[in-house]
């Protein structure tokens, strides 16, 4: 076997079924002339043939009779029979001798001769003359016809002849002692053998143990060069598993316990575990740092990537609807094949007249036998139907009920119509058998079955969108027509018009809405997310939850004012104990997720930049972080309603420590604004938190901090206005500018700096009409004017000299040429000339540069 693919598959079945030994495949291989190993080659290299798609291998053992080769084991010699044997053969002689020569004619060979005649009768055969053939000493039988003794010298009378054969005797047991001791016996031994077939499994060992490959791909197999490249490769082209019971028992519960929970409620943690655990290292710093932030948008962008699509989801909602059908199909199959009551009708001639079958006494003990029988029969489905329990908790579970119960009913109907059964009930019942009575019993059954289906199945569709609705939403818009669609079915139905039948289907819904609840929303893992993600599911939960009871009132108001049919009275603790506790729940996980979030707003980047102490901040943020550990690590079920007292405490204490953190942050923030770095940036702050939720306490703390705020811009006033003072005769210029304008343009720097901040003030009214604020722009008002003086007399101070010396200035030239004198210079007189022109020209030049830079400048200060 150089095939890697074949050897693939027989590790796989060696495992499955247990099977030691290379030599059972093998077998398996070369039966009929390799017919089996032709079979699995092409099965593995072309495109399997319909009905040939899967391959099945499972083992037999039987017990099998065999001729085996053992070795004996030497006996002890019985010397009492050696003697017996020694008489007879002298007995039967043609000599005679006394009693004396009989002892010395026995033989003188070893004392541990074997004598033991029994296993070796059957492969010995008599001597001539009746003799026996007498045993040699390693209990190999001799072949020599006439044994006799050997002679010896004490015995002269001994014939020669006997002499010799005796000396050859002994020579020939001297051969035959160093030879192999063995006989041959039939023993029984199990073997196993292994077996394959295609699709299905011989119906006579149904229920044997077996494993199944399933081609899942079109071609060949690629043919691996290593059995361990197969073991990496040959997965992906099978799908394999063994099948131990009954197929269809199998693939109902593979469909209801694993497929079907894995497509549920659309997976609202979007991949599960590793959705989870993809997200929980980052989830808190992104909710703490990135509220609103251009980070925060772009982590959100790739956790929205990763929620599937809706065109997806609705595919597989679909999927798993029609999924639901096909595992209620093989249910009813499953009872239909398991569980169906046979009659079992008579092959006897039965005259079509009632009135002469009764003449026949025999026939009529007879079918009085049979309809008993019959009787028993449908009287026991009977009771074995109203002692079946619903399979499930949920709505989808009543309807599965009456439809098997439906199913069941309709059977056992069907064969009481048989014509030939109904003719034997016939002569059963005018002979005063009893049998009207269970017929009209089914036939009630039947009929309660039949309407109840009918009616049920119009709210499949709500039920199906309760259990696999897409979303909360999905399940919320839901609720309203259903509770529309139960009040029809009151209204009409002639069964589900009462309490007891109605209450408790309601009850199954609000069952299966609350464990949607409980199975999305895993409270230990909850805050592993954003608290948006966790605001939006808590709320959309509770939404549910509200609106079941919600319809259930506005349904229960409007049957109350038709007045006619008959008023919803219903125990409400049956139907919303449960749905109310549990919106409770998701109301206070709604409330833990908007007190971290407040936190995040308000312990944010900008509050780092005005108090100047982020290491402070980050420990009260750490402080934040650590109010959900409780929750993360919960050591009970928080929505089980027995657990309600430890769930109350667990919240006094997170609002306990909440309170805690929120005097701390607002000693923190007192401190902080006393020593504020900017005024603006204080008041953006402020602003920032008047239009973000934040904790009300720290909201109002931060509200009344405008009073810091102006004490501080005040401080920045008097610093302009001393700087001001300081630098005004003589200011710091720029680079390039003249001194009148670039005086100015540092005077408006500094006006500037005052100004913007008092502007932004103006937009709160509330701050600038108070008193405080009003004394403060009152000191802006004052410095300002003062700043706009400034510039006013420089501006006065620069015209005047403008217009005195610009008229000079312009008739001045700036180039003059070179005129050529006969008289020489002297170099004195022509230094001072030439440098007292260039001065002239220079100090020209400079006079209107300056002149035309500050003409340009501002002549006015808007003083707001």
């Amino acid at each position: 076997m150089d095939d890697p693919r074949i050897e693939w598959l027989r590790d796989r079945v060696y495992e499955a079924l247990d099977i030691q030994g290379n030599e059972v495949f093998e077998e398996l291989l070369e039966r009929d002339d390799g017919e089996y190993e032709r079979r699995l080659g092409k099965y593995l290299n072309d495109t399997p043939e319909e009905g040939e798609t899967a391959i099945l291998f499972y083992k037999v053992v039987r017990e099998e009779e065999e001729e085996v080769e053992v070795e004996c084991e030497p006996e002890i010699p019985d010397i009492e029979a050696e003697e017996d044997l020694g008489e007879g053969v002298e007995g039967d002689g043609n000599e005679t001798a006394d009693g004396d020569e009989e002892i010395q004619a026995l033989p003188t060979s070893d004392p541990d001769v074997d004598a033991d005649t029994e296993q070796d009768s059957e492969s010995t055969d008599v001597g001539k003359k009746g003799k026996k053939k007498k045993p040699a000493k390693d209990g190999v039988p001799k072949t020599e016809k006439t044994p006799e003794p050997p002679a010896t010298s004490d015995v002269p009378d001994q014939p020669e002849e006997n002499g010799k054969e005796e000396n050859g005797e002994e020579n020939e047991d001297d051969n035959l002692e160093s030879m192999p001791k063995t006989k041959i016996i039939i023993q029984k031994v199990w073997h196993t053998y292994l077996y394959m077939c295609y699709e299905h499994m011989p119906e006579e060992i149904s229920d044997t143990l077996c494993i199944y490959f399933l081609r899942n791909t079109t071609g060949m197999v690629p043919l691996p060069s290593s059995l361990e490249e197969a073991e990496e490769i040959l997965p992906s082209y099978f799908e394999y598993s063994l099948l131990n019971a009954h197929s269809l028992v199998m693939l109902e519960q593979i469909i209801r316990m694993v497929y079907m929970p894995l497509l549920s409620y659309y997976q609202h943690k979007n991949g599960g575990e590793d959705f989870g655990a993809a997200v929980k290292t980052p989830a808190k710093i992104t909710s703490r740092e990135d509220t609103g932030s251009p980070a925060s948008k772009v982590e959100t962008g790739k956790q929205t990537d990763a929620v599937e699509s809706r065109s997806k989801t609705l595919l597989r909602d679909e999927f798993l609807i029609n999924m639901q059908k096909f595992a209620s199909a093989i249910a009813r199959t499953l009872q239909q094949i398991e569980g169906e009551v046979r009659l079992e009708v008579p092959d006897v001639e039965i005259p079509d007249s009632i009135e002469e079958a009764l003449k026949d006494e025999a026939l009529v003990e007879f079918i009085h036998e049979k309809c008993l029988n019959w009787k028993r029969q449908m009287q026991a489905a009977l009771e074995n139907l109203q002692q079946r329990n619903r399979q499930g908790n949920g709505p989808l579970a009543e309807i599965d009920y009456w439809r098997e119960r439906n199913a069941a009913l309709s059977a056992l109907l069907e064969q009481l119509k048989m014509p030939k059964v109904a003719h034997m009930i016939d002569i059963h019942i005018a002979a005063d058998g009893d049998f009207e009575d269970l017929q009209s019993e089914l036939n009630k059954y039947y009929i309660e079955a039949k309407d109840n289906v009918r009616f049920l199945s119009t709210l499949e569709r709500h039920f199906k969108n309760v259990t696999y609705g897409a979303s909360f939403r999905v399940v919320t818009e839901t609720i309203p027509s259903m509770m529309n669609a139960l009040r029809m079915v009151w209204i009409i139905s002639r069964h589900y018009n009462k309490d007891e039948r109605m209450v408790p289907l309601m009850e199954r819904i609000a069952w299966e809405l609350a464990e949607r609840v409980a199975k999305v929303i895993n409270v230990r893992e909850l805050f592993s997310l954003p608290t948006d993600e966790v605001k939006k599911r808590t709320s959309q939960a509770k939404t549910m939850l509200t609106t079941w009871r919600e319809a259930y009132q506005d349904v229960r108001q409007k049957i109350e004012a038709s007045g006619r049919d008959q008023r919803w009275e219903f125990d409400r603790k049956r139907l919303f104990e449960r749905t109310d506790y549990m919106a409770n729940i998701c109301q206070n996980l709604y409330d833990i997720a908007q007190v971290l979030e407040e936190f995040y707003n308000i312990f944010g980047p900008e509050l780092k930049a005005v108090t100047g102490d982020p290491a402070r901040i980050e420990e009260v943020l750490l402080r934040v972080d650590k109010l959900v550990d409780p929750v993360e690590n919960l050591s009970f079920d928080a929505f089980s309603q027995k657990e309600a007292h430890l769930w109350k405490r667990l919240m006094t204490n997170f609002y306990k420590e909440v309170a805690e953190i929120e005097n701390e942050a607002k000693t923190f923030i007192d401190e902080s604004f006393q020593s504020l770095r900017s005024a603006e940036g204080a008041f953006d702050m402020l602003l920032n938190f008047k239009h973000l939720r934040s904790r009300e306490a720290i909201n109002n703390q931060m509200m009344q901090k405008f009073k810091d705020i102006l004490v501080q811009y005040g401080k920045e006033v008097d610093t302009m206005d001393q700087l001001f003072n300081e630098l005004k005769d003589n200011p710091p210029l720029y680079k390039g500018y003249p001194p009148t304008a670039g005086s100015i343009f540092w005077n408006r720097s500094l006006f500037h700096r005052i100004k913007h901040t008092i502007i932004r003030f103006q937009t709160l009214d509330e701050m600038v009409a108070s008193d405080m604020g009003k004394s403060t722009k009152a000191k802006y008002l004052s410095v300002g004017r003062n700043m706009r003086a400034y510039e006013e007399l420089k501006y006065e101070q620069w015209k005047e000299n403008v217009e005195a010396v610009l008229p000079g200035l312009l008739k001045r030239n700036l180039l003059v040429k070179q005129s050529y004198q006969i008289a020489t210079p002297t170099p004195t007189q022509h230094s001072a000339t030439g440098s007292g022109d260039k001065e002239e020209e220079r100090h020209s030049a400079a006079e209107i540069q300056g002149t035309v830079k500050e003409s340009r400048a501002p002549t006015d200060i808007a003083l707001q």
